[in-house]
């Protein structure tokens, strides 16, 4: 054998035996998978996986030197003293399983990608779009100029956080829930405000504050300005760009949510705010949500436990909570039928779909069949981009095909008939379907196939979030994460119109700030007493 190639097998042995030895000097013990990090305080589950090496647990921070860290487990414990930028080694055994872990203790972000890797990214997410993305001719931009001039910009990125900033800058420009980006491992290197906001009368107040900065922001607290600069000027020029949405509802909410959501520490915020109290003060919020944890003063944001909840209300109006679509392995279907019996001794019935964020719309129909009074419903018809080369070339001298070369042709399947088997029972009494902005996909084709239908269940709440269709996922970006782009636009089944925006209530419900800020639940509320004068006209007919 050739002595080089020896010398470089001999090289590679040793290397792969020195990475195995540095996890092997230090072990511990777990009879459970999920086992508990403590770092310096702030307690976090971790979840020991193997088949990840190696499996690591990075920690980003800008100004501190050292952190003091211990992982716990049922039958074990370890601690150390972690050094920034000194990474640790050692193993968990887990069901006789090895898992190389590392603590990954930082003050810098990587820069994964080569400057080809990034121009690869964004000419891979540009050319699907160019070919795939449905709502292409809604565009009020040309999108080779916009690819142009993020070239540039992606060039100039210096890690990863900016990379994954301007892409999304890139893709929010599509303004589509369905399409969007998502890179690996961003998150730890942000943190959020221990802060939370809400529009009110397009009136941004602070409705959930860490405890121990109650003091300094008080709830109630009217927002006015951000980094010097009015509020509205500031969402706009530094908010909004980031939406992916257009409908004016979802974009208010979704600001709101996001201008003290996750960033890099070094993004400070500083806010002017009028008190409750009628002071004026100005004071910066620390970034440290993650980084601190804590308990918070405020709205409690509630969050379901179950995919599907039934509660009673007053009247005998139960309250199916529909929370998602998600199958779960097939087990959605058959826990709704255990328990949708006890619904057919209720007066009335309130659908709660405020926090379905959608699933499988086969999950949808099986609950419009027992809504639906006739023996059948219509599914959405709906559309997708249609790409030939042939008529593409022939398309910029024969009008026919005029479509294809402006890359504009679309095929349009027309609606399903979904018929209604004779062993489903219907609910037969005054029914109320509740929706928010936090409806969205799967969720909204359930209302888009409802929508038409004569004597449906009244719809109250406020407007749903605006998005669905089929995205088509997009796994080639270089081992940093992938995107998606929406394929299907999905028209309503009877007048064949374009679903372009979220499904506006049959009764708008708005809050005040008390309201909001109380115990009470105003959509139910007006639900219980819609179906309540419902009732009250079925039996003056009898």
């Amino acid at each position: 054998m050739n002595k080089k190639i020896i010398l470089t097998l001999l090289i590679a042995t040793i290397s792969f035996c020195s990475a195995y030895a540095q996890y092997d000097k230090i072990i511990m013990q777990s009879n459970k998978r999920n086992i508990t990090l403590m770092n310096d305080g702030m307690e976090i589950e971790w979840t020991i996986t193997p088949s990840i090496k190696p499996d690591t647990y990075t920690y980003y921070n800008e100004t501190e030197r050292f952190k003091k860290m211990k992982f716990i487990s049922d039958i074990d414990s370890i601690e150390f003293n972690v050094e920034v930028n000194k990474p640790v080694f050692f193993s968990i055994i887990y069901n006789g399983d090895t898992a190389q872990t590392k603590i990954d203790f930082i003050n810098y972000i990587p820069n994964t990608l080569s400057d080809e890797e990034k121009l690869y990214t964004l000419s891979l997410f540009w050319s699907e779009v160019k070919y795939n993305f449905v709502f292409i001719d809604k565009l009020e931009f040309d999108l080779d100029s916009l690819y142009r001039a993020y070239i540039p910009k992606i060039l100039a990125t210096k890690n990863d956080y900016e990379l994954n900033d301007q892409m999304r800058l890139f893709v929010a420009s599509f303004k589509d829930a369905h399409t969007n980006v998502n890179f690996y491992g961003v998150s730890d290197y942000t943190d959020y405000c221990p802060l939370a906001a809400r529009y009110f009368n397009d009136e941004l107040y602070i409705v959930n504050i860490r405890e121990d900065l109650e003091k300094l922001f008080p709830l109630g607290s009217k927002i006015i300005e951000v980094n010097d600069m009015p509020l509205d000027e500031y969402m706009k020029k530094h908010v909004v760009p980031y939406i992916y949405s257009d409908f004016e509802p979802t974009v208010k909410q979704l600001s709101s949510s996001r201008l003290f959501s996750s960033s890099l520490q070094s993004n400070i915020l500083t806010i002017k705010y009028i008190t409750p109290k009628g002071k004026t003060l100005t004071n910066a919020i620390p970034r440290d949500g993650n980084a601190k944890g804590g308990e918070y003063a405020g709205k409690k944001w509630k969050h379901w436990k179950n995919p599907i909840e039934i509660r009673w209300e007053k009247n005998d109006v139960a309250v199916l909570e529909f929370n998602t679509f998600n199958d779960f392995n097939d087990r959605l279907i058959p826990s709704f039928e255990k328990i949708k019996d006890t619904l057919y001794s209720a007066k009335g019935i309130i659908i709660d779909l405020r926090q379905n964020g959608g699933g499988s719309t086969h999950i949808a129909w099986h609950l419009l069949q027992y809504i639906v009074k006739e023996p059948y419903f219509l599914n959405y018809a709906w559309q997708t981009r249609i790409n030939d080369g042939v008529k593409r070339a022939n398309g910029n001298w024969k009008e026919e095909y005029e479509d294809f070369y402006t890359n504009t042709a679309y095929r349009t399947v027309m609606p399903d008939t979904i018929f209604i088997p004779d062993t489903i029972k219907r609910f037969d009494v005054p029914m109320a379907v509740l929706i928010s902005t936090g409806t969205v996909s799967a969720a909204e084709d359930f209302l888009i196939d409802l929508y038409e239908i004569p004597n449906r269940p009244v719809i109250i709440g406020s407007p749903s979030h605006g998005s669905t269709g089929s995205p088509l996922m997009v796994w080639g970006f270089p081992d940093i994460g992938f995107g998606r782009i929406c394929t299907r636009r999905v028209l309503y089944p009877y007048s064949l119109k374009p679903f372009t925006e979220g499904v506006s209530p049959d009764i708008l419900v708005n809050y005040t700030y008390d309201e909001y800020m109380s115990d009470k639940d105003k959509d139910v509320e007006v639900a219980i007493q819609e179906l309540t004068k419902q009732l009250r006209k079925t039996k003056g007919k009898k």
